[in-house]
C-alpha cells in the first residue's frame, strides 16, 4: 500500500539517503597557515550614540552651534578618546605584541599560526 503524498506535505519535504549522495572533497578539509587581512578593514564606528545626540540638539535648534556646546564637547572627548585607543592597539600591533584573547588582529593570528602549522 502506497502513502499518500498528502501526508508527506503536513512534515515537508523526505530526507535524502546519505547512501545516494557520496562525499566529494573538493578542497582539502584543512585550514590553511595563514589569514587574509580582508575583514580587518574596518567596519567601526565611533561615538554614534554622542553623535546622534549632537545631529538631535542642531536639528532642534535649528544647526546654531553655540546652543549645543555640551554636546559638542562630549562628542569631541569621545572621538578623543576613541582615537586615543585606536592609536595604543596600532602601536602594541606594530610592536609584535601578541596578546591573550579572542580579539586578534590577522597579523597575531598569523603568528600564532606559524608556531604551531597545520600538517600536510
Amino acid at each position: 500500500m502506497r502513502v499518500p503524498s498528502a501526508l508527506f506535505a503536513a512534515r515537508g519535504r523526505a530526507p535524502q539517503n546519505e547512501a545516494d549522495v557520496p562525499f566529494q572533497e573538493i578542497l582539502p578539509l584543512r585550514l590553511k597557515n595563514t589569514v587574509s587581512g580582508k575583514a580587518d578593514s574596518g567596519n567601526d564606528v565611533a561615538c554614534l550614540q554622542e553623535m546622534g545626540v549632537l545631529f538631535a540638539c542642531l536639528k532642534d535648534n535649528e544647526f546654531v552651534e553655540k546652543y549645543c556646546h555640551k554636546e559638542i564637547s562630549q562628542f569631541q572627548n569621545c572621538f578623543k578618546c576613541y582615537m586615543d585607543r585606536k592609536f595604543e592597539a596600532k602601536k602594541t600591533i606594530n610592536q609584535g605584541i601578541v596578546q591573550p584573547g579572542n580579539n586578534l588582529n590577522y597579523k597575531q593570528l598569523n603568528k600564532y599560526m606559524r608556531r604551531y602549522p597545520n600538517p600536510l
